[in-house]
């Protein structure tokens, strides 16, 4: 096996998270990883931290209580920071304290304005960000990062940096999966039908059971619940067409479901906690979405478009979906649509 290793960009507030950049610095170090970061940004410093992002394989924010020191134009470097990486498609993770309010006086931002942008950035993390995680101490960070971050390296595996000996191995590796690869593509579309794809076509008003998990905040505080819930394929369409009408990757599954049961699922979240008057954090379980995707295409709904420059697999609806969506026969389970870009 390869002796890879991951460069980290680390963007934290400033020197209030020393503590927790610390530990987080340290942990990566202790599971293979390089960790960069600037803890005191001016103006001139903002070249550097992009460069760094460039040249990065991975981006974490750790967000404690405070915005941060802002830029001329009044955002924080924290903030900038986050939006440059997104602008270059970098895989971002998030640990963020679950309880911000009760972290000491001092680690937060004296001016009443900064607050306010302190929590309109969290709530931005946690509405844009697949890949967010909560901790309470430096113990619960510790175990989230050595937790989470083997999973990242799954869901978005890049290049990384491996010994100059060893190049010559990985590009060999690179290109034996390549073929690998255009065969199985080759070979898939050989077939009239795929072995996987074995189901049974469904009606549109068929029901389809699934769980997922979520946490409902009541009276200050918040309870992880798994819920059992029904909907219709003629919702499910309605739900996950509109995010595939142009070709899309595929994480945009488990991204558009869980925005979906987010925005409805204080409803749910009543039925175990009568006074929830928020949820978060919603993800559907991963079987059963793999089971959607996996019966949507049998009924062709949905079929693969190719990979984009990043290799993830891109998925559009089929012009029958797409006549579904036009006529009149989901309107009796229509929900509401989100608008999801990527």
């Amino acid at each position: 096996m390869l002796d890879k290793r991951y460069q980290v960009f680390i963007s934290t507030s400033g020197a209030e998270m020393q503590p927790e950049r610390m530990v987080l610095a340290q942990t990566l170090v202790g599971m293979g990883f390089f960790s960069w970061g600037l803890e005191q940004r001016t103006p001139l410093s903002t070249a550097f931290a992009r460069r760094q992002i460039d040249d990065c394989d991975y981006v974490v924010v750790l967000l404690g209580s405070s915005y941060g020191e802002q830029s001329v134009s009044g955002v924080g470097y924290m903030h900038l920071e986050y939006i440059y990486a997104v602008t270059k498609q970098k895989p971002i993770i998030v640990f963020m304290h679950d309880e911000p309010a009760a972290r000491e006086a001092v680690l937060h931002d004296d001016k009443p304005e900064l607050r306010d942008k302190f929590q309109e950035f969290r709530k931005l993390l946690q509405n844009e960000v697949d890949q967010v995680f909560t901790y309470r101490s430096l113990r619960d960070l510790e175990m989230a990062v050595r937790f989470n971050l083997p999973q990242m390296l799954e869901r978005y595996p890049v290049l990384g940096w491996v010994r100059p000996q060893n190049t010559q191995v990985l590009q060999d590796e690179i290109d034996q999966l390549k073929n690998k690869l255009e065969q199985l593509e080759t070979e898939s579309g050989k077939r009239e039908v795929d072995p996987f794809l074995s189901l049974p076509k469904v009606s549109m008003h068929e029901f389809f059971s699934f769980e997922y998990r979520m946490h409902a905040y009541q009276d200050g505080n918040f309870k992880e619940l798994k819920i059992q819930k029904k909907m219709t394929w003629a919702q499910l369409l309605s739900v996950l067409g509109s995010t595939f009408v142009h070709p899309t990757p595929e994480e945009f599954f488990s991204k558009r479901m869980n925005e979906y049961l987010n925005e409805t699922g204080l409803q749910d979240a009543r039925m175990d906690m009568p006074r929830a008057h928020a949820v978060a954090r919603a993800q559907v379980n991963i079987r059963a979405l793999h089971s959607i995707k996996m019966q949507m295409r049998q009924n062709e709904w949905i079929i693969q478009s190719g990979r984009d420059d990043r290799q993830r697999m891109l998925w559009q609806v089929t012009p029958k979906a797409q006549k579904l969506m036009e006529s009149n026969l989901l309107d009796n389970d229509r929900v509401f649509q989100f608008k999801t870009q990527y």
